[in-house]
């Protein structure tokens, strides 16, 4: 028996998140549909809401929070929420990167935008069951390879430990300037955040925010999409 789910689709490009939404309303499984415009609004509103979506569906290239970064904020704040990224400018490199920081499937735009396609249904039975799908538009021995290489490479880097909270306000530093506004989505005071930052930069030997985000991308602390 299929499971039940809700869902929620990112995209800046409202033409797109009608395309996705269109595939998602052919499938019977899937009760509410949240759709959003604008990802840092949409971060916001899962900081807010007591209705978390069972699956989020995203863009990859997006303003303020691109598709990479949102999915590394989601695993961070949200476990529980699985993401699938959609998108048609990634590289097999880039699907691994996505499938390290937690994304649960990535899928080609263009096979959405074939006639009767099923790749959506099929990715979402994947990750219903906790499985990893991957778009055949990418060939996925090559991912796998290049997952295990990235994996590698972070065990073999020699850095500080970082708490739970200091994760998460190193990849906020990235996204949200102010500390005011990492505050808000941290629920701490801006002097508790400024505390936290302070500790940050002394782990990682660094004197101002730029430096610890150049640290933060530099050790994988922080991912953002560079396409």
């Amino acid at each position: 028996m299929a499971t039940p789910f809700s869902a929620a689709i990112v995209d800046d490009r409202l033409r797109d998140l009608e395309l996705v939404k269109n595939h998602l309303q052919k499938i019977k499984e899937c009760g509410s549909i949240y759709t959003s415009t604008n990802p840092n609004h949409f971060f916001e509103h899962l900081n807010t809401t007591p209705y978390l979506p069972d699956i989020v569906i995203t863009d990859c290239q997006m303003p303020e929070i691109d598709g990479m970064a949102l999915t590394r904020l989601i695993k961070l704040f949200f476990p529980s929420i699985q993401t699938i990224v959609v998108s048609g400018l990634l590289l097999e490199a880039d699907v691994a990167e996505l499938l390290d920081i937690g994304a649960s499937a990535v899928i080609a735009k263009g096979s959405l935008q074939i006639p009767k396609n099923i790749t959506l249904q099929m990715a979402i039975n994947a990750v219903t069951q906790n499985k990893i799908f991957i778009d055949p538009f990418w060939e996925e021995s090559l991912v796998q390879k290049l997952l295990s290489q990235l994996q590698e490479k972070k065990e073999h880097r020699h850095t500080p430990h970082f708490s739970e909270h200091e994760q998460k306000i190193i990849q906020l530093l990235a996204t949200h300037h102010q500390y005011k506004s990492i505050a808000q989505l941290m629920h701490l005071s801006h002097r508790t955040v400024e505390t936290h930052i302070k500790k940050i930069a002394e782990k990682a030997d660094t004197t101002n925010k730029a430096q610890i985000i150049a640290y933060g991308i530099k050790n994988f602390l922080i991912r953002v999409f560079r396409g």
